[in-house]
């Protein structure tokens, strides 16, 4: 199956769209959260900077908060209605004082050098233009030692059922971009609906 275009623009500006996708994907979102909670107290983490570079409605990086309260927190899209949502779910949870949320490009990404100790990278690969200078970007601003998850859905013939799935890439496309993006080793793994770069 050829790659194609995504079936919404890369940045969701559609209010109705952006209520009924973050009601879509709240539950994916939380199962990411406690996916990385996990793994994050298996590394020793309990304090620092986290970064989610394309936070979307910003369930993963709330729930984050609440399980690291020594950590802060910060998350950048460019969706605005999307931004809304999370600073209003953000305000419910009551985490407000440690997440902040700002409307920013994951390929310029507006942080200094080193600047966070955690970096997740959820679903944003095939939408953005150039994916290659995203992932320069988040090992930019990741300090060496620090913790990087990207997941993004994979090319499949269930893109045959759902559309989205046709403009994703397939694994093997996935580890070319990698391989030629000036990010840190890591692992690339896959499933039946995403491939993942953990280091």
């Amino acid at each position: 199956m050829k790659r194609s275009a995504a079936k919404h623009a890369p940045v969701f500006d559609d209010e109705e769209f952006v209520a009924r996708y973050a009601s879509k994907h709240i539950g994916m979102a939380r199962r990411f959260a406690k996916e990385y909670a996990r793994k994050l107290r298996e590394k020793g983490f309990s304090s620092g900077r986290i970064l989610d570079a394309g936070c979307g409605f910003g369930e993963t990086l709330i729930r984050l908060a609440t399980k690291f309260p020594q950590a802060e927190c910060m998350g950048i899209d460019l969706s605005e209605p999307l931004l809304e949502i999370a600073g209003r779910n953000c305000d419910k949870a009551g985490a407000a004082a440690r997440v902040e949320f700002k409307k920013a490009d994951v390929q310029e990404i507006p942080f200094p050098d080193n600047h966070f100790d955690v970096l997740l990278n959820i679903n944003m690969a095939h939408l953005v233009t150039d994916p290659i200078k995203m992932f320069n970007e988040m090992e930019r601003v990741l300090r060496p030692e620090g913790n990087l998850f990207v997941v993004d859905i994979r090319r499949s013939w269930i893109g045959y059922l759902e559309k989205e799935f046709r403009a994703a890439m397939t694994v093997e496309e996935a580890m070319q971009l990698l391989e030629r993006a000036n990010i840190r080793e890591g692992q690339l793994t896959s499933g039946f609906l995403w491939w993942r770069y953990e280091a």
